[in-house]
């Protein structure tokens, strides 16, 4: 009998062809303590055969599995479905993790099988695949490191950061606990995948390595300025589902520490979605964000209040104009501590280049 597989991941893969290698070849190191399940989201290019090849090569860790398109969501679930790994780790097909951390997780995962029910990492943000640019970094607000804490020695995230899909371990069982079902056809569903887990979690553990690589700036990702404001609606389906998933104002009371970190993610969930559909400055986008917040304040409206009392959100909330410039502002400035387009660090590079061809 084959001893089961330390960790399992999840490669949603749609369209990847040019670039999936780089996720596969990262996790070859992994050997046969992992299992990869690469999920073909029925691509019209050749990913499901760049799949295969390494299927036939090393079958003892990777999977390709093809489905009929049902988006990001839809592959992971599926995956979820299949999993075998005491954890369980999504990594996007143009992205990579480190050949170092990846044997620093697995031995950590193989002399502690009873571990964490949530692991967190740092990651890096590469500027397409050449240039790591800025790494995020977790460590201040762990009381201790490498060992499995409660979420009272977890300190409060500041306004920037929060537990994101890329800093993200879950125990399989705690994410099959949450019985989560993303959306299809979705983006930015990975708040609520991160989300569901970290209410039920009932440990956290903080490892100091970079593991998850992250690549920005490729033409055509969801995390596009212009294909955020596109998919306003996505994260109005997603606020939804986040804020409908567990009612947290009844954790004020028995589990301040739990109830501090799991606000937190839902405050950045509820400030995506008022802040997009106005950003767009259009009266359908004020008319979504409008019922949105009806639908929300009449299934739980103690939460509703206690997210409204944010000022940012508030600011956000004024109608008409001066609700989209406070909007676009704030995502403005949001992307300028965080980059995802990667625009900034391109500037950058162009004008290092600039510079070095005068001399």
């Amino acid at each position: 009998m084959n001893p089961r597989k330390l960790l399992s991941f999840c490669i949603p893969s749609y369209n990847s062809e040019s670039f999936l290698h780089y996720a596969l070849d990262s996790l070859i190191p992994g050997g046969e303590e992992i299992e990869v399940l690469i999920i073909d989201d029925g691509s019209k290019d050749k990913t499901l055969e760049v799949a295969k090849s390494y299927e036939e090569r090393y079958p003892h860790i990777f999977k390709a599995i093809h489905q009929e398109n049902a988006g990001h969501g839809g592959a992971i679930n599926h995956a979820l479905k299949l999993a075998t790994g005491i954890y369980f780790k999504v990594l996007d097909s143009d992205d990579w993790v480190d050949e170092e951390a990846l044997k620093k997780l697995l031995e950590f995962i193989r002399v502690t099988p009873e571990g964490p029910d949530l692991i967190v990492t740092d990651y890096t943000y590469w500027s397409l695949h050449d240039h790591p640019f800025d790494t995020i970094c977790y460590k201040e607000f762990f009381s201790k490191h490498g060992v499995a804490i409660p979420f009272s020695g977890v300190s409060k995230f500041t306004i920037q950061d929060y537990c994101t899909l890329h800093s993200a371990t879950f125990r399989l069982d705690v994410i099959k606990r949450a019985n989560i079902t993303l959306p299809e056809h979705c983006s930015y569903e990975d708040n609520y995948f991160v989300y569901g887990p970290l209410c039920v979690a009932k440990n956290i553990c903080y490892l100091p390595f970079s593991f998850y690589q992250y690549q920005i700036g490729r033409s055509g990702q969801s995390m596009e300025a212009a294909t955020l404001l596109r998919k306003y609606r996505d994260f109005l389906t997603v606020g939804k589902l986040t804020f409908d998933y567990l009612d947290i104002t009844k954790l004020k009371k028995t589990d301040k520490a739990r109830y501090r970190l799991i606000k937190h993610h839902l405050n950045f969930a509820w400030m995506a979605a008022t802040a997009f559909p106005m950003a767009i400055g259009t009266k359908q986008g004020r008319e979504d964000k409008k019922r949105f917040l009806e639908e929300c304040k009449k299934s739980n409206k103690r939460q509703y209040k206690l997210l409204n009392r944010r000022f940012l959100i508030r600011l956000v909330n004024l109608p008409g104009r001066l609700g989209t410039f406070f909007a676009r502002s704030g995502i403005k400035v949001a992307g300028n501590i965080v980059d995802f387009s990667g625009t900034e660090e391109k500037k950058k590079q162009k004008k290092l280049a600039k510079k070095a061809a005068k001399r």
